[in-house]
């Protein structure tokens, strides 16, 4: 039998449940302490700040998202197929059960501008998935990697806003075909004539 998680854990994991169930102005501390059941001092022993407890929630999610997005695409070496996978990835989140909406998304339009400190798991994970993907274009020999990686995490956004607000709105294959049409597009001429 696996090893039980630490309190910090717990309320880490429960609280994000909530999160993403809700927002976070609509979860107090009260509810997280009721649902980790845990002891108010235990609590606050981990997270002085509902501030703090939210940017270590950020950070786990962050952490939790870049393991499962490389599992997916270390799978395989072609670009195209990784690039593919990175997309999948994040239309097989958003056609979960509990799947409502982007907790960095949540942070950035809820809480931000009360907790500054969130910029930074934030800016992190969006560093993150821009390195990831600009280094993926890269080897396509396209002319222009940061416009392009650019554009693609706006279609990721774009499609996670979708999701959000109804799943159906969202369409996997049109919207691969037009991304492979704009890398097609942006290929160098001494990549076309190899």
């Amino acid at each position: 039998m696996g090893k039980s998680m630490s309190k910090r854990d717990t309320i880490i994991t429960t609280a994000i449940a909530l999160f993403n169930q809700k927002s976070y102005n609509g979860i107090g501390v009260d509810k997280i302490i009721a649902e980790s059941n845990v002891a108010k001092m235990t609590f606050y022993k981990y997270f002085p700040s509902k501030e703090k407890l939210i940017e270590s929630c950020l950070y786990k999610r962050n952490s939790d998202i870049q393991a499962a997005i490389l599992e997916r695409i270390n799978t395989n070496d072609l670009p195209l197929v990784q690039l593919r996978s990175l997309f999948d990835w994040y239309i097989d989140w958003i056609h979960t059960e509990d799947f409502n909406g982007c907790l960095f998304k949540k942070a950035t339009m809820e809480v931000v501008q009360v907790y500054p400190s969130l910029k930074n798991p934030i800016n992190e994970y969006r560093e993150w998935i821009y390195q990831l993907v600009f280094s993926i274009l890269i080897d396509f020999y396209v002319e222009d990697p940061a416009a392009l990686t650019t554009l693609f995490l706006n279609i990721i956004d774009g499609i996670i806003i979708d999701g959000t607000i109804d799943k159906s709105l969202v369409n996997p294959e049109k919207t691969w075909s037009y991304i492979k049409k704009i890398i097609e597009l942006e290929k160098t001429e001494e990549r076309i004539a190899v």
